[in-house]
């Protein structure tokens, strides 16, 4: 009998050690579980791919200069009376422009151009202003400017002791490629009506005084700089 007391007291004892060690297990692992195991930074964004569909043409400042091929009729719409009509003539144009964009893609600057012919120069100064319509890859650019126009070195009909000047009108479509953050490339068929009072003596003797309307066509080829606010 005593045997029996002390085999039902052992298994007894050793029933609540094991029992206090299954509740001290669950009280402990929810707070071990609690605790965090690292300290995880959240992950950064990943930067989006610089690829050509992604650029735009930006700056605050455009510093642009532009060449191409030219041609120009001086009186394809009005000639001079008493005089015969001046011929088309072909030549290199270059000149330069400096503005700033403003309301989204709209340009709004000054420009200069020089034609050079073989009888004489044309040259168009004023306000020149674009559209930049971004599409995938390439922005469509819409030109428009206006502004003064003269000859000098000579003139359409080769009058001496001349004098002239007067108005163009310029209309323009092309494309301009972003080709880093701050250079852009642009090319641009213009047209160009062109209205000069045109004065001078005739190799006639006679004095010409009228207004001559003619077009000028060209090809411009063109290489922006894009200077502040360029990300």
């Amino acid at each position: 009998m005593k045997y029996v007391v002390f085999l039902v007291g052992a298994i007894l004892l050793v029933g609540a050690t094991a029992s206090a060690q299954e509740e001290a297990s669950a009280t402990t692992a929810p707070e071990a579980a609690a605790e965090p195991t690292s300290a995880q930074e959240p992950p950064k964004e990943e930067e989006k791919k610089r690829s050509p569909y992604y650029k735009k043409v930006q700056g605050w400042l455009w510093l642009e200069g532009f060449a191409g091929p030219s041609s120009y009729d001086p009186d394809q719409f009005g000639s001079l009376g008493g005089v015969q009509n001046a011929p088309r003539l072909k030549g290199p144009e270059y000149g330069f422009a400096v503005g700033t964009p403003f309301g989204g893609p709209f340009f709004l600057g000054f420009f200069y151009r020089q034609a050079n012919y073989s009888q004489y120069k044309l040259m168009k100064t004023g306000l020149d202003m674009q559209g930049n319509i971004r599409i995938p890859y390439v922005h469509i650019v819409l030109r428009g400017s206006i502004g003064f126009a003269q000859t000098f070195s000579g003139n359409p009909y080769g009058l001496t002791n001349d004098k002239n000047g007067g108005v163009s009108f310029t209309g323009g479509l092309g494309v301009r490629i972003p080709i880093v953050r701050w250079i852009s490339f642009a090319t641009t068929f213009d047209w160009t009506f062109v209205a000069l009072a045109m004065q001078g003596d005739t190799p006639a003797g006679t004095r010409a005084d009228a207004w001559i309307s003619g077009q000028q066509f060209g090809a411009t080829f063109a290489l922006t700089f894009q200077f502040i606010g360029v990300r």
